[in-house]
């Protein structure tokens, strides 16, 4: 278990997606920094908390993209924040008055709040699919025929 809360940067989904970098020595460059800022504002963490946490750093203590990714998770997605999140998109249902519209934009501010989910975009599929009202259900069942129908 505690090794499905561990961050992650496998590609899953998620906002953060690892950068090609080609260099050799390591350092802390403004396009990084911004990017980490504005991954913190996405999760609702203030920009001073971000410099914050690069200004901890040590010069020359991440030597890659991958080790910045896994210390920012690390940081602000704890596993125990991280299993909330997750049981938050494993057990999602819709709401009783909410469109199918509505519930899919639900499901996936679930799943951008969780960068480190870990789930294959065909189990979101089959989360999202079982947690719809019977009604829904039977809309996309019917969409997919029609769709196979014509193709």
């Amino acid at each position: 278990m505690e090794e499905l809360c561990q961050p992650t940067m496998n590609g899953r989904g998620g906002p953060i997606a690892p950068v090609n970098i080609q260099a050799v020595d390591f350092r802390l460059k403004n396009y990084m920094i911004q990017q980490v800022q504005q991954s913190c504002q996405y999760h609702g963490l203030p920009g001073d908390d971000a410099n914050k946490h690069i200004d901890k750093f040590l010069t020359n203590s991440i030597h890659s993209w991958e080790e910045m990714v896994t210390k920012f998770l690390s940081k602000y997605f704890p596993p125990s924040m991280v299993t909330k999140l997750r049981n938050a998109i494993s057990n999602f249902q819709q709401l009783p008055d909410e469109s199918l519209f509505e519930s899919w934009e639900r499901y996936k501010l679930l799943i951008d709040r969780c960068p480190n989910h870990n789930m294959l975009p065909v189990t979101q599929i089959d989360t999202f699919y079982n947690g719809l009202t019977l009604r829904h259900r039977d809309t996309i069942n019917v969409w997919r025929h029609l769709y196979e129908k014509a193709t």
